[in-house]
């Protein structure tokens, strides 16, 4: 069933415990039911404002409470407790006439594959927008208002409990405040992306960030503590634990740390011989009688493997260090001149991996052969040509 809460009213004359903004004014259209999510989607226009709320304390996935969508003047809360056939919003998302607008979507984007089995095609992050036209980088959602629209937010309610029924208020209204003002920010970034002959760069990187990926499994060990240093048989040790430790926490739908921590895969892995006592030696009594099965099985399968996985990247030594720090003032100094944030060009991350890339093949890495070329690929180039 569909339920419709007109714009609020204040006739108290006490001081509200908000500030009253535009956002007010919407009409909000709870939905609960598959029929009315039909006829829901069959009212939106080719584009959209979509936020979601979950919570992820006590499982591997991110679990659903609520998404939210905005159009014009209307906003509809969408509840996924309740809701079976969500192939409506599906076909939308994956619609490429469809323009859906977010904030900050990364996270977004998992619980939308993990969910869905998609994400959305035509996807404009606000945040990444605002990056390309001002110097200023993880700018929240309520600054970003600020900022853009002139509008003073008031957000209580981002450690709520998302999957509780029902929703208070001061959850509702957060809720419609946190799409509301999608497509209005929308207006504003594309006009300035156009101003400032950004709108294809910006595009450009949309593009890539918005092919979201799940992790492999296989390369969990690539990101664990010291796993640079182990030698070939320990990692291959190491990769099977982790691998086995990621696809139970999937199939129990539980935290990583709560099947088995790190630091216990680490100790097996380097164990020259592990059986069930071994086991029960190394790991907390519940865990080791709940899974020392599964663990020995997993590190014979390593133990046995033909050859050994990869080892994760080593730290960057003194010379290649500093190039990487001359790159990131180059990409700092430029990212200024052009009043765009300077993370942008000069993200570590990147920057390391460019300098890697470069080491094993005289070529820039591909994050620095797009967009990102005609801004900085010469002068990187002739302070990589130094190693």
């Amino acid at each position: 069933m569909a339920y419709r809460w007109a714009a609020s009213s204040n006739t108290s004359t006490e001081e509200p415990w908000y500030m009253p903004c535009k956002a007010d004014a919407a009409s909000v259209e709870w939905v609960d039911s598959d029929a009315d999510l039909a006829s829901a989607v069959a009212a939106w226009g080719n584009r959209l404002g979509l936020d979601t709320e979950f919570q992820r304390t006590d499982t591997f996935f991110p679990r659903p409470g609520l998404y939210q969508v905005s159009c014009g003047e209307d906003v509809w809360l969408l509840d996924p407790l309740t809701i079976t056939d969500f192939s409506p919003l599906l076909e939308t998302l994956e619609d490429r006439r469809v323009t859906t607008i977010m904030h900050a979507c990364s996270e977004d984007l998992e619980l939308l594959r993990h969910h869905f089995g998609a994400v959305p095609v035509g996807l404009f992050d606000t945040q990444l927008a605002n990056a390309f036209v001002t110097p200023h980088y993880s700018v929240s959602f309520t600054r970003l208002v600020a900022d853009q629209l002139g509008v003073e937010l008031v957000q209580h309610e981002t450690r709520s409990d998302w999957l509780a029924r029902p929703l208070t208020p001061e959850q509702i209204r957060y809720a419609r405040e946190d799409v509301y003002f999608l497509p209005p920010l929308h207006d504003v970034l594309s006009e300035a992306l156009e101003a400032a002959g950004r709108a294809s760069w910006f595009r450009e990187e949309m593009d890539l960030r918005g092919r979201f990926q799940p992790a492999d499994p296989d390369e969990y060990y690539l990101g664990m503590a010291r796993a640079w240093k182990l030698p070939g048989p320990v990692r291959a040790r190491l990769q099977a634990l982790a691998a086995w430790r990621e696809r139970q926490a999937m199939a129990e739908d539980r935290p990583r740390n709560r099947i088995v921590r790190d630091e216990h895969l680490l100790h097996l892995a380097q164990q020259d011989d592990v059986d069930a006592e071994a086991v029960r030696e190394a790991l907390p009594r519940g865990v080791a009688r709940r899974y020392q099965a599964d663990l020995v099985a997993a590190w014979s399968e390593g133990d046995a493997a033909a050859a050994h996985p990869p080892a994760a990247h080593a730290p960057l030594g003194g010379a290649a260090n500093a190039v990487v720090r001359r790159l990131r003032d180059i990409a700092r100094t430029r990212a200024e001149a052009l009043g765009m944030a300077p993370e942008l060009l000069a993200r570590k991350r990147e920057v390391e991996a460019c300098v890697r890339h470069y080491l094993a093949t005289r070529e820039l890495s591909e994050a620095y052969q797009g967009w990102r070329a005609p801004l900085v690929g010469d002068a990187f180039r002739a302070e990589l040509a130094t190693l």
